[in-house]
């Protein structure tokens, strides 16, 4: 067997927080722009530092230091722009470790001017992170009184000598704690920053090798732990051959956030894109990623894929009636119509109301059958292909026969017990209330947007009317309601004080008998006439659409189905 040199060399080490960040801060550590976006969210930001205050290990960070090589890089490192690279320095680029790294200098090195308070975004509010003296935990800094508490230390003064001595006597200076107190607070504060100024990375740098080396190892370092999605690693494996997949993902990506889409998977489009270049799509090859030809052909089927997959979100809002992806039963559906879409020739003529009946019906069926639920790969690749030949058919009686007995071929599920977003059958039944509408809120008497309610990636789910108590009756779909949050997590006492304005309450499937059942505190009874309301309104909506429900089949008690957005 023949040997080879190792194409790289690796070399361990053990670096200060403060030392590294100051690299990043003067531009000699880098991100690479074959790197993911940051994506951390806040909890995941406080555990982070929570293991530092514990002296817990966060996981080596692997840099990577190219000779002769110039890589394009990110101007940001999490929240901070940071200078432009020396040429003539060495400079290191981040392989893996991104998230961490971002979220430490982020934080420890957050400008003070950084936007605070009712002024900023929930995004920026995120860097506000501290360490809260009194409750002894880390917490994110969001109303503007947290900024005067002086039992608050921010950790953006930890590091910086000044502003952590400033904040030490704004305790000393309070007339808000005891002496004693004041002392306990200040040895507090003291061990907060010991622990983060004395705590030390592990750091393994790559020296010298190629592009290709450095996306070989990316690669291979997050194929465990937390996996990168498909078109994370697109991007990754075909960044450095001059085409910026990411840029095109992000320009498809803005074009349907126009139709409430923008939420969309990415990887949906990025499946799009390779069906739209005539590459396998539900295995990506990433080694054909590479290829100059690959890029060649995705690069022109960009514009016409974006315009389809347009074209089919356009379709959801007028047709089927929403505007976010987070109702979306499947996101193949959006795949799957934009292959319609892309197929009909400039000499087609644009789907008539018939046919707009069929795809409704054919979106309706998929999203009650879980047809996709239990799709693989090859029955998705012979669906595409059956969604291609309708497009392209005369789209007649014979056709469209065709067309539905591929899809419309298994029983629709029955109403489930338990609610969770993260099943199709439950989107479908939040779908099919939006899209009977109008959704009134009860208790302002206005108008409400279902999708909008459901988007709000501040919302991580929709109220209750009876408190949760642990009860099958609790966790049934018809204890939850589409209302605001700013209504409450549970809603029951804000509704009994509308029982008599009972077209806000109809609306959303809550009869006479729902109405006595709320005024009475009986949640059995309220779960139970609401349930027969909202299977009734399915029922009647689907018969639109020559669709029934078996009778034979048993609720079920749970069916997750699909990640949750």
């Amino acid at each position: 067997m023949q040997n080879h040199a190792p194409a790289a060399s690796a070399r361990p080490d053990i670096i200060s927080l403060d030392v590294l960040l100051n690299d990043v801060e003067e531009g000699r550590v880098r991100v690479p722009r074959f790197q993911r976006p940051y994506v951390w969210t806040p909890q995941m930001m406080r555990e982070l530092f929570e293991s530092v205050l514990s002296g817990y290990p966060i996981g080596s960070l692997l840099f990577w230091a190219p000779r002769d090589l110039v890589v394009e890089t990110m101007d940001m490192v999490g929240p901070i722009a940071i200078p432009t690279a020396d040429l003539s320095s060495q400079i290191s680029l981040v392989l893996d470790g991104h998230q961490r790294l971002a979220t430490l200098f982020g934080i420890l090195r957050l400008p003070e001017n950084h936007p605070r308070g009712d002024t900023a975004s929930a995004s920026d509010s995120a860097w506000w992170l501290g360490y809260d003296l009194e409750a002894e935990q880390c917490r994110q800094f969001r109303k503007p009184e947290d900024f005067q508490n002086p039992a608050l230390l921010p950790f953006r003064t930890v590091l910086r000598t000044a502003d952590f001595v400033k904040f030490a006597r704004s305790i000393d200076a309070t007339s808000r704690y005891s002496t004693q107190d004041k002392v306990i607070l200040l040895d507090r504060a003291d061990r907060v920053q010991r622990a983060i100024r004395d705590y030390r990375v592990a750091l393994t740098s790559m020296r010298d090798g190629t592009v290709d080396d450095a996306v070989a190892i990316f690669a291979r370092v997050n194929r465990s732990g937390r996996r990168m999605s498909s078109d994370q690693m697109a991007v990754a494996l075909t960044y450095h051959h001059g085409f910026n997949l990411e840029d095109t993902l992000d320009s498809i990506l803005g074009a349907l956030s126009e139709y409430g889409f923008g939420d969309v998977s990415r990887n949906v489009v990025l499946q799009s894109l390779l069906r739209g270049a005539g590459r396998n799509f539900t295995k990506p090859n990433f080694d054909d990623l590479r290829k100059s030809e690959t890029q060649q052909a995705l690069q022109h089927a960009t514009d016409p894929v974006k315009q389809s997959l347009c074209e089919a979100a356009s379709f959801l809002n007028r047709v089927i009636g929403f505007h976010t992806a987070r109702l979306m039963p499947y996101a193949l559906q959006l795949f799957m119509l934009s292959v319609f879409f892309l197929s009909r020739t400039s000499e087609n003529s644009p789907p008539n109301r018939q046919i707009e009946h069929v795809l409704a019906r054919w979106f309706w069926a998929t999203s009650f059958e879980g047809w996709f639920a239990s799709a693989n790969s090859s029955e998705v690749e012979q669906a595409a292909n059956s969604m291609e030949q309708f497009a392209l058919s005369n789209l007649d009686e014979q056709d469209i026969k065709q067309f539905e007995a591929r899809f419309i071929d298994r029983p629709l599920r029955p109403f489930l017990k338990t609610f969770d977003r993260r099943s199709a059958r439950i989107r479908s039944l939040m779908l099919v209330q939006i899209a009977r509408g109008p959704l009134i809120d009860p208790i302002t008497g206005e108008e409400l947007d279902g999708s909008a309610l459901v988007a709000d990636p501040d919302t991580r789910d929709i109220p209750y009317v009876f408190a949760p108590d642990g009860t099958k009756a609790a966790r049934s779909p018809a204890n939850r309601i589409l209302l605001p949050r700013s209504h409450g997590g549970v809603v029951r006492a804000a509704l009994e004080a509308h029982t008599d304005e009972t077209g806000g309450l109809a609306s959303h499937g809550i009869d006479g008998k729902a109405r006595a059942a709320l005024a009475l505190g009986d949640l059995l009874a309220f779960v139970s006439a609401r349930e027969a309301v909202l299977v009734a309104q399915e029922a009647e909506f689907l018969s639109k659409f020559g669709l029934r429900k078996s009778d034979d089949i048993a609720p079920s008690e749970y069916e997750v189905d699909i990640d949750d957005l």
